[in-house]
């Protein structure tokens, strides 16, 4: 912990935060739109030609492969570019033992997803199927699920070392070349008739796995082959990883708990779609959020004063307010733009979408704290928020499942999200008084 500043007599390593954070954000969020765009293009495409019942089940599926690779995944991603943007700064290879270290541990999770897959697929069918759809799934759909997860295991690493080496024009690259491979996939499928869940399920297992193989041979994996990680790096990244794999298995199951909750709750397969498409129009939203903490992360990793997190949060207040300020028309136009995507079958959707944008943008606004919590090592906060976060869900989209459906559920997402997300800049104005843990 470092002593107190005050926050105007250490402004120097904010401002290299800050500088040159919007023309990365810039382009990489240009990009990512792109990809965006195709990747909404491929749902829309699925929810149209299945309808909302087969939707409704694929979006079970796809939820279920999001949590597998995200519940570990992740706080390995953070802690790679927490470790390997800082040591980049000291020596050329000064990153490569961390590369390296966190590349084996990643090699170890997929295999243990996959595992898990052929165990747990049985199960799992009967569990995770629908109210109104005919029997469970079929085991091989389940396990499926589990080879995605898997690939995306290994996806994300070559992303984490581009963004660690702020190289983002392969980590925006990478996902763009993602999201248009597995359009083509389902495009293939349609226009053969051989859109079925099963074949779905399998082309968004290989588009990461094909994606990543092609980019592999730029990433620090490939040299040198023989690397020496020493007990104190192995040290520091688990000490780190201890509370960021907490708070990314909860971010995980937050965001993807409201699914498998509808499915207990017992809410017809139909419904399930309206929500499913509901969600996937919140995509602006998660994209500005998800970009931003995917910017500055490598950026807020050089702060170390507890007055330069006060004055880098300073400088975030017009952007987060400008950000929050253009999601709110989009909602008066919820109507009209499920219409013109997934079409008049969808009945729910466009009341969904309004209600869960509420959330979207209290998230927004607040994705600039949650970043530099992150990059000044307060991952015990952030997993203590995300316990509160994913507890308050559990209760409250319970009761409003159980009370009023789909819409229930989608109030109880907005409104833990907004709360949770005024705490956690709370928290980061609390913990620019202290410094780095």
């Amino acid at each position: 912990m470092t002593s107190r500043e005050d926050p105007e007599s250490s402004p120097a390593s904010a401002k290299g935060a800050v500088a040159g954070w919007f023309g990365d954000f810039s382009f990489v969020f240009g990009v990512r739109i792109l990809s965006s765009a195709f990747t909404f293009l491929t749902i829309v495409l699925v929810g149209r030609f299945l309808g909302r019942a087969a939707y409704g089940e694929l979006v079970v599926l796809l939820s279920l492969m999001k949590v597998a690779a995200e519940l570990v995944g992740p706080a390995l991603d953070t802690a790679l570019v927490r470790f390997g943007a800082d040591a980049a700064k000291g020596e050329r290879d000064g990153a490569l033992p961390y590369y390296s270290y966190i590349l084996r541990l990643k090699l170890l999770l997929a295999g243990a997803i996959l595992l898990l897959g052929i165990v747990c697929a049985v199960p799992l069918a009967h569990l995770l199927s629908p109210r109104g759809t005919d029997g469970s799934f079929h085991p091989a759909i389940v396990a499926l699920a589990f080879v995605g997860a898997s690939a995306t295991v290994l996806w994300a690493y070559a992303q984490g070392c581009f963004q660690a080496q702020q190289r983002f024009g392969l980590y925006a690259g990478l996902e763009l070349a993602t999201a248009l491979l597995r359009l083509a996939l389902v495009a293939m499928l349609i226009v053969s008739g051989n859109a079925y869940v099963l074949y779905l399920m399998a082309a968004y297992a290989v588009a990461p796995a094909v994606s990543a193989l092609a980019v592999w041979r730029r990433t620090p994996a490939r040299i040198p082959r023989r690397v020496n990680v020493s007990a104190s790096i192995r040290e520091d990244v688990l000490r780190f990883a201890k509370w960021t794999l907490a708070a990314c298995l909860l971010t995980s199951l937050f965001q993807r708990v409201d699914v498998f909750l509808l499915v207990f709750w017992g809410i017809p397969a139909e419904t399930l779609g309206d929500y499913g498409a509901a969600v996937q129009l919140t995509l602006a939203g998660d994209l500005i959020i998800l970009t931003l903490f995917n910017v500055l992360l490598p950026k807020t990793s050089g702060l170390t004063r507890a007055g330069e997190l006060r004055e880098f949060l300073r400088r975030f207040r017009a952007p987060a307010l400008l950000s929050v300020l253009a999601v709110i028309p989009i909602i008066a136009l919820s109507g009209p733009l499920v219409g013109l995507t997934f079409g008049p079958a969808f009945v729910d959707t466009g009341e969904l979408f309004s209600i869960l944008l509420v959330g979207a943008v209290f998230a927004v606004g607040c994705a600039p704290a949650g970043a530099a919590l992150y990059g000044m090592g307060h991952t015990r906060s952030i997993a203590v928020l995300e316990f509160i976060k994913l507890l308050c869900l559990v209760v409250s989209g319970s009761i409003g499942a159980i009370y009023a459906g789909a819409y229930g559920m989608a109030w109880a997402v907005s409104l833990t999200k907004g709360t949770l997300g005024i705490a956690t800049y709370a928290t980061a104005y609390r913990a620019s008084g202290e410094g780095t843990r």
